[in-house]
Protein backbone atom coordinates (compact mmCIF):
# COMPACT_ATOMS: atom_id res chain seq x y z
CA UNK A 1 0.00 0.00 0.00
CA UNK A 2 1.60 2.87 -1.03
CA UNK A 3 0.29 6.95 -1.77
CA UNK A 4 1.51 6.84 -5.18
CA UNK A 5 -1.15 4.61 -5.75
CA UNK A 6 -4.18 6.87 -5.04
CA UNK A 7 -6.23 7.90 -8.27
CA UNK A 8 -6.21 11.57 -8.58
CA UNK A 9 -10.09 11.82 -7.51
CA UNK A 10 -9.19 9.88 -4.04
CA UNK A 11 -10.61 12.56 -2.17
CA UNK A 12 -14.21 12.13 -3.79
CA UNK A 13 -14.15 8.03 -3.31
CA UNK A 14 -15.45 5.99 -0.30
CA UNK A 15 -12.58 4.83 1.76
CA UNK A 16 -14.59 1.32 2.13
CA UNK A 17 -13.33 1.37 -2.29
CA UNK A 18 -10.49 -1.83 -2.50
CA UNK A 19 -7.49 -0.91 -1.11
CA UNK A 20 -7.93 2.51 -0.85
CA UNK A 21 -7.78 3.20 2.75
CA UNK A 22 -4.57 1.47 3.26
CA UNK A 23 -3.00 4.64 0.53
CA UNK A 24 -4.71 6.92 2.25
CA UNK A 25 -3.24 6.00 5.24
CA UNK A 26 0.21 6.02 4.10
CA UNK A 27 -0.51 9.59 2.78
CA UNK A 28 -2.03 10.91 6.08
CA UNK A 29 0.19 9.07 8.43
CA UNK A 30 3.78 10.55 7.70
CA UNK A 31 7.09 8.79 8.54
CA UNK A 32 7.63 11.86 11.01
CA UNK A 33 4.24 10.61 12.93
CA UNK A 34 5.11 6.92 12.62
CA UNK A 35 8.57 7.99 14.67
CA UNK A 36 5.95 9.12 17.04
CA UNK A 37 3.97 6.50 17.83
CA UNK A 38 0.77 8.44 16.35
CA UNK A 39 -2.86 6.99 16.61
CA UNK A 40 -4.98 8.07 13.47
CA UNK A 41 -8.34 8.36 13.04
CA UNK A 42 -9.40 9.10 9.37
CA UNK A 43 -13.43 10.26 10.34
CA UNK A 44 -16.01 9.54 7.11
CA UNK A 45 -19.02 10.82 6.16
CA UNK A 46 -22.40 8.37 5.89
CA UNK A 47 -21.18 7.41 2.19
CA UNK A 48 -17.38 6.44 3.52
CA UNK A 49 -15.87 9.86 2.29
CA UNK A 50 -13.35 10.76 4.37
CA UNK A 51 -13.38 14.28 5.83
CA UNK A 52 -10.51 16.58 5.39
CA UNK A 53 -8.95 16.48 8.80
CA UNK A 54 -7.58 13.57 10.21
CA UNK A 55 -7.19 13.18 13.84
CA UNK A 56 -3.87 12.52 14.52
CA UNK A 57 -2.75 11.49 18.25
CA UNK A 58 1.17 11.17 18.92
CA UNK A 59 2.99 9.46 21.62
CA UNK A 60 0.36 6.75 22.07
CA UNK A 61 1.73 4.12 24.58
CA UNK A 62 0.65 1.14 22.56
CA UNK A 63 1.35 -1.14 25.88
CA UNK A 64 -1.29 0.75 28.04
CA UNK A 65 -3.15 -1.38 30.05
CA UNK A 66 -6.81 -2.55 28.90
CA UNK A 67 -8.60 -0.37 30.98
CA UNK A 68 -6.63 2.72 29.90
CA UNK A 69 -6.93 1.74 26.36
CA UNK A 70 -10.57 1.27 26.45
CA UNK A 71 -10.55 4.76 28.45
CA UNK A 72 -9.14 6.28 25.77
CA UNK A 73 -10.97 4.28 22.46
CA UNK A 74 -14.41 5.30 24.26
CA UNK A 75 -12.91 8.85 24.41
CA UNK A 76 -12.27 9.28 20.78
CA UNK A 77 -15.44 7.03 19.74
CA UNK A 78 -17.12 10.18 21.31
CA UNK A 79 -16.80 12.46 18.09
CA UNK A 80 -20.03 10.77 16.69
CA UNK A 81 -18.91 10.35 13.01
CA UNK A 82 -20.73 7.77 10.75
CA UNK A 83 -17.45 6.02 9.87
CA UNK A 84 -13.75 5.99 10.39
CA UNK A 85 -10.61 4.20 9.67
CA UNK A 86 -8.04 3.59 11.98
CA UNK A 87 -4.19 3.63 12.05
CA UNK A 88 -1.46 1.97 14.84
CA UNK A 89 1.62 3.46 13.94
CA UNK A 90 5.47 3.43 15.15
CA UNK A 91 8.84 3.42 14.37
CA UNK A 92 9.24 -0.73 14.36
CA UNK A 93 6.05 -3.29 13.36
CA UNK A 94 4.13 -3.84 16.21
CA UNK A 95 3.65 -6.83 17.61
CA UNK A 96 0.48 -9.07 16.34
CA UNK A 97 -0.81 -9.24 20.71
CA UNK A 98 -1.25 -5.66 20.63
CA UNK A 99 -2.63 -4.94 17.47
CA UNK A 100 -5.01 -7.66 18.33
CA UNK A 101 -6.18 -5.75 21.41
CA UNK A 102 -6.20 -2.23 20.35
CA UNK A 103 -8.12 -3.44 17.08
CA UNK A 104 -11.06 -4.94 19.19
CA UNK A 105 -11.48 -2.71 21.68
CA UNK A 106 -11.66 -0.18 18.74
CA UNK A 107 -14.41 -1.67 17.62
CA UNK A 108 -16.19 -2.54 20.18
CA UNK A 109 -15.72 1.22 21.16
CA UNK A 110 -16.96 2.74 17.68
CA UNK A 111 -19.17 0.17 17.30
CA UNK A 112 -20.54 1.24 20.94
CA UNK A 113 -21.11 4.49 19.76
CA UNK A 114 -22.43 3.92 16.02
CA UNK A 115 -19.85 4.46 14.29
CA UNK A 116 -18.62 1.97 11.63
CA UNK A 117 -15.28 0.83 11.46
CA UNK A 118 -14.12 0.96 7.33
CA UNK A 119 -10.69 -0.46 7.93
CA UNK A 120 -7.93 -1.08 10.32
CA UNK A 121 -4.33 -0.50 9.75
CA UNK A 122 -0.60 -0.56 11.52
CA UNK A 123 1.71 1.54 9.78
CA UNK A 124 5.67 1.47 10.67
CA UNK A 125 8.82 2.91 8.06
CA UNK A 126 7.62 2.44 4.42
CA UNK A 127 5.05 0.32 5.48
CA UNK A 128 1.32 0.07 5.99
CA UNK A 129 -1.46 -2.83 6.43
CA UNK A 130 -4.05 -4.41 7.25
CA UNK A 131 -4.66 -5.52 11.02
CA UNK A 132 -6.58 -9.22 10.41
CA UNK A 133 -9.68 -9.14 12.23
CA UNK A 134 -9.92 -11.50 15.57
CA UNK A 135 -10.78 -14.83 14.40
Amino acid sequence: MAFDDLPPHWTELPLSTPYLAGDVVDLVVKESDRAQNTFAVLPCDDDDIGFPTPVLIDQTDWLVDDEERREMLGALAGIGVPAVVLAFSSARRLPDGILGRWRADAETAFGAAGTRVIGVFTAWAHHVEPVPAPV
